[in-house]
């Protein structure tokens, strides 16, 4: 671990959650932050398709020849994912440098484990001087750290609304709109992706702002961008034009952000851990002859209805834990449902059990987990 990783070793994301602004201004104030130093500011809300709207940005933009700054989460290996500078991944040595240098502020201010990382990656962009930055979300909009008083000259964009971290922002759906909606600020265009009907009229009729809409019949339909992700494709192509008012016309396959219908051999990591998304993950690979499916998520949500639909995909469902997280599920009580507590004895028992292709889904920790166990921790255990 990092010199940052080493002191939030035992802080969590989730612990101790306090929605709040004021720490994360306060240190940034004191730090001397200036907006500007980041170039144009590019902020993404969304409940789903958000990693890979940004994603998918981000490597536009930089093949263009634009200095371009990406924050994420969450990360897939390692914290550093989240902090992104020209398609490349901030070193240890540089966030220890900067951890060091503002470990006072961090401190002083209480700032949380998801505060803390994005205050380093905000100082990390402006010494680079990008030409665009691009911030995702968190957890809601309103009081995301990324949200901070300090960014208002902002593009802000909402991607796909469902329901997501209901202990957080509660189970009204037009509640959760709004709080994806506390990203706006007064000046802000909003570009607002692809919604169902109701989304799109509740969010017309609360904002004042411009927004530019994704219709449906604009929406690409590629193989190399199968649903959802050609409708995050599409989303980031429009951005791209609205900033740079020209289309992106590189004839090259972008990337997906990680376990994101990554293949390794006969195993899929394609992570997606609330109930929109795991109904998208369902229309995804239910005419795919998944053999068997390894899956978990944390304790806020239902396990036993999610599993239920997974078995529309294989019959074959195991259910895992996260290891060492403390938002990790006990247990599953669904009938049909195989329990394995060990990630890697789950995944092992679908080896031996269940020839062809495995998939991984729920979790991206439980998706980073395999994966690292696939690259190369398999041979050492």
């Amino acid at each position: 671990m990092n010199k940052f990783e080493s002191y939030y070793a035992d802080k969590f994301e989730f612990k101790n959650l306090d929605l709040s602004l004021s720490r994360i201004d306060n240190a940034l104030k004191e730090a001397g932050f200036n907006e500007k130093s980041l170039g144009s500011i590019i902020h993404i809300a969304g409940t789903n398709g958000k990693g890979s709207t940004s994603y998918f940005l981000y490597q536009m933009l930089k093949l263009s020849g634009y200095k371009t700054a990406l924050f994420t989460s969450p990360h897939i290996l390692k914290i550093n994912e989240r902090i992104s500078y020209n398609l490349s991944d901030i070193s240890d040595d540089y966030m220890d440098n900067i951890f060091m240098q503002y470990k006072d502020i961090i401190v002083k201010n209480h700032l949380s484990y998801f505060e803390a990382v994005f205050f380093e990656a905000v100082l990390y962009f402006a010494a680079k001087s990008p030409d665009f930055t691009i911030l995702e979300t968190g957890l809601g909009g309103r009081f995301d750290a990324t949200n901070t008083s300090l960014i208002n000259n902002k593009l802000c964009v909402i991607t796909s609304i469902g329901h997501d971290h209901a202990a957080y922002l509660g189970n009204n759906i037009y509640g959760i709109i709004n709080e994806k909606l506390g990203i706006l600020r007064e000046s802000s265009t909003l570009v607002l992706a692809y919604n169902k009907p109701f989304v799109l009229e509740h969010i017309t009729n609360t904002v004042q702002n411009k927004i530019e809409f994704i219709e449906k019949d604009m929406i690409v339909t590629d193989k190399d961008y199968p649903h959802p992700y050609n409708e995050n494709y599409t989303t980031s192509s429009y951005i791209y034009k609205f900033l740079l008012n020209k289309d992106f016309k590189y004839n090259i396959e972008l990337k997906l952000p990680p376990c994101r219908m990554e293949r390794l051999g006969n195993i899929i990591l394609d992570g997606s851990h609330n109930m929109p998304g795991i109904l998208k993950i369902k229309e995804t690979w239910k005419k795919q002859n998944i053999s068997s499916i390894i899956f978990t998520v944390t304790n806020d949500r239902n396990i036993e209805n999610t599993a239920a639909i997974l078995k529309q995909v294989s019959p074959n469902l195991i259910v895992t834990t996260l290891p060492d997280n403390i938002r990790s599920i006990k247990e599953c009580k669904s009938k049909d449902v195989t329990f394995i507590q060990s990630p890697i004895d789950a995944f092992k028992y679908a080896e031996n059990n269940f020839k062809g292709t495995i998939l991984i889904t729920g979790s991206f920790y439980l998706c980073a987990f395999i994966k690292n166990y696939i690259n190369g921790s398999r041979n050492e255990v």
